[in-house]
């Protein structure tokens, strides 16, 4: 059933995780003690990186699961699923498939301010401002809610809309045979941005009463506990890839947290930076902090509390300078990291995204990435450099309103395994900071799932 309580897995079983990242979708299958039995493979999204479709996304979800031996499919018994914080599109609860009329879903950086059509982002914050309390995540214009909203500024939601996260959708692929009223369940660490009140585990009033509930009534995901029950898999999905029918498919998370859960950390003032095309921090603290200002949020961990933020800087504009792998390595080498970079007033965005989420909301921020030094090493230097100054303001950002002290940092993403930067963080930051042993959200949402709701 719905949110049944379930047990750590059992020796000679597996769980699956599947994580549909910033820069693409990948799975990872693993024993109770997190073991990884099988080689990962992934799907890289290219140039649909920030611009998806939910077929997308299947087309993804069925490379990924055809790619598993045929025998290690058979033996799986939980799946999980995690996805871009704030990803959302809008689905037909009578046929279960998004409602096309309503555009490609919004992803994790999509700012109504900017980019919804006609004022629509504009009355959505307003909405937002009039009835949200202070400093709420949702006042971000990334926020779920916010994006929702714009919906319904450009056009009333209609009785059949349901509002759908990134993870929602792809689980609802698996264990949903047809489209029902509980075909798409959330999680706490989705539903967050959404506006889901994760200390009382409860919609809260200002959401669902007033003017926002009006708009909304009928149309929330239920929400569970991360690693509880959604239920078994569809017959068509056992039949497509060969899945057990006793095979259980559960809550899932976001991509970060679940590269999180991936790196084994477990003491408070513990922390993870991914260093993936963008970048984001979380820490365990024994206290929640929330800040829109500076797109500071808390999730529920147990009983601790997940606390950071997501940057839209990160490894991506690397890419775009065209940075290949063998480059990056040899320039390291070039990096004095104990000096000063050439340029050190760069803000390195991608160059399509104007705004910033984290460590200060700003609607109007734009990449800063001149001039250019004439060494190609000195450019570099000075691209890694001020990611790190972003990642340092979002730590010292949680110290100053309140998180637990900062004690240790692991890295996880593709930047972890550049030795020169980890040394020029860790000067930055001033604490221990090294590689994580896992560095796959898949793996820490297959651990999630192992671990059912004892997490």
């Amino acid at each position: 059933p719905l949110d049944a309580a379930l047990a750590p897995m059992a020796k000679g079983k597996t769980a699956l995780g599947f994580d549909f990242g910033t820069s693409g979708a990948r799975c990872a299958l693993i024993a109770p003690d997190g073991k990884l039995l099988c080689p990962q493979w992934e799907v890289k999204w290219g140039a649909k990186e920030r611009v998806q479709s939910a077929a997308d996304w299947n087309a993804a979800l069925d490379e990924l699961m055809t790619g598993i031996p045929d025998d290690a499919r058979r033996d799986i018994s939980r799946i999980a699923v995690s996805g871009t914080s704030s990803t959302v599109l809008l689905c037909d609860a009578r046929t279960g498939l998004p409602v096309e009329d309503r555009g490609l879903p919004r992803m994790y950086d999509f700012s109504v301010t900017k980019q919804a059509p006609n004022g629509c982002g504009s009355r959505a914050m307003d909405l937002i401002s009039s009835h949200a309390p202070p400093a709420h995540v949702v006042r971000a214009p990334t926020s779920t809610l916010a994006k929702v909203l714009a919906w319904d500024a450009e056009r009333p939601l209609e009785e059949n809309e349901r509002i759908v996260h990134q993870a929602d959708y792809i689980a609802a692929q698996l264990c949903s045979a047809e489209a029902a009223e509980s075909a798409f369940v959330s999680d706490w660490h989705n539903a967050l941005k959404l506006g889901f009140d994760v200390q009382t585990l409860e919609y809260p009033e200002w959401l669902v009463g007033g003017p926002i509930g009006d708009k909304l009534r009928g149309k929330l995901p239920r929400v569970i506990r991360p690693g509880g029950a959604i239920g078994c898999v569809s017959a068509a999905a056992a039949e497509r890839w060969g899945l057990a029918a006793e095979c259980v498919v559960t809550a899932g998370s976001t991509d970060s947290i679940s590269a999180f859960l991936a790196s084994g950390v477990s003491e408070v003032g513990d922390a993870v930076t991914s260093l993936g095309s963008t970048l984001a921090i979380k820490m365990l603290s024994e206290v929640p902090v929330t800040d829109a200002a500076r797109g500071v949020y808390s999730h529920r961990l147990g009983q601790l509390w997940l606390v950071g933020g997501a940057s839209n800087v990160g490894c991506a504009v690397l890419r775009e300078q065209g940075f290949s792998a063998d480059e990056l390595k040899e320039l390291s080498l070039q990096i004095d990291v104990n000096a000063e970079p050439a340029e050190p007033g760069y803000y390195p965005l991608p160059q399509a995204t104007v705004g910033e989420r984290f460590p200060r909301a700003d609607d109007g921020r734009t990449a800063v990435l001149s001039p250019v030094p004439p060494r190609r090493a000195d450019f570099l230097h000075s691209i890694l450099h001020a990611i790190g100054a972003v990642e340092a303001e979002g730590y010292a950002a949680l110290k100053e309103l309140g998180a637990s002290p900062l004690k240790r940092v692991l890295t996880c993403g593709g930047g972890a395994s550049n030795d020169a930067w980890m040394q020029m963080r860790q000067r930055m930051l001033g604490v221990p900071t090294a590689r994580a042993e896992w560095t796959d959200a898949a793996v820490g949402v297959a651990l999630l799932a192992a671990r059912g709701t004892d997490n």
